[in-house]
């Protein structure tokens, strides 16, 4: 069983990458290709990677900006059994693949998730169930992040549907892209996606709710294009009442997201 990272970065956090890289390199199972997509600063990256011994590792450059845009460039380079997406400043427990690929070969999911936290704060970044999830629900693809995903490529051969472009970091619409990228496997009948509480990976927590003003109207257009026409429009506009309290300038704020919705095409 071999794992594909693919690992989009803009190669401007050296300290990071090599935490991360390091991390790979002291991984106790070894089957693994890293496959690096850079959007700058490619050489700088290309130094990096060297002074490690990762076996398999493929260096896409491009030129353009855009998280999802490196990752689709990215895809038709797996070769592997497993994908996951990786960050430029998460990095793995020693055993992680190791501890994926048991909990892939016992239940053969479509889909895998597992746990990252903060070890600095000592705290998890997010609120995990407490007990594994087989056949998680539809509306549980919303609450994923990129680097606790694992698709099983032999049950997901549509892997490569990729990312909506228009959605993550460095595009007009800054998150929401694996989400996005969950739900579109799920409706073409990838459902068996499961939960396992396992420690996998660290990244530092983020004082980030994203509900800054970009982030907030951005929300209007991911809730059609996770929803669709008839029902994007009113889900945008339940969470908004949820989060009014959280939100500055919370009004005009609300109509800007309402008109990126009605004004987004699917």
């Amino acid at each position: 069983m071999k794992f594909s990272l693919l690992l989009p970065t803009l190669g401007t956090r050296v300290n990071e990458l090599n935490r991360l890289f390091k991390s790979i390199e002291s991984q106790t199972y070894k089957n693994i290709e890293l496959i690096i997509v850079t959007q700058d600063n490619h050489d700088v990256v290309a130094d990096i990677v060297k002074d490690y011994s990762i076996d398999d590792v493929k260096h896409i450059r491009i030129d353009e900006k855009g998280i999802s845009v490196s990752r689709n460039a990215g895809l038709p380079y797996v070769t592997g059994d497993i994908l996951t997406f990786t960050d430029d400043d998460c990095w793995y427990t020693a055993n992680a693949f190791e501890t994926v690929k048991k909990y892939i070969e016992e239940y053969d999911p479509d889909v895998a998730t597992f746990m990252h936290m903060d070890p600095d704060r000592n705290e998890y970044t997010k609120v995990y169930p407490n007990e594994k999830q087989i056949n998680f629900s539809k509306r549980h693809t919303l609450k994923q992040i990129s680097f606790d995903i694992y698709i099983n490529i032999k049950n997901v051969p549509d892997y490569k549907i990729g990312f909506d472009e228009r959605f993550g970091v460095g595009r007009n619409y800054n998150s929401g892209e694996e989400n996005i990228y969950l739900m579109d496997l799920y409706n073409k009948g990838y459902k068996k996606m499961c939960f396992f509480p396992e420690l996998i990976a660290y990244h530092p927590k983020k004082d980030n709710n994203y509900l800054d003003e970009k982030s907030f109207v951005a929300k209007g257009p991911l809730f059609k294009r996770l929803f669709g026409n008839t029902l994007g429009l009113p889900m945008f506009i339940v969470f908004g009442i949820k989060k009014a309290k959280l939100v500055d300038n919370f009004g005009t704020l609300f109509i800007k997201g309402i008109k990126e919705n009605i004004n987004f095409k699917l």
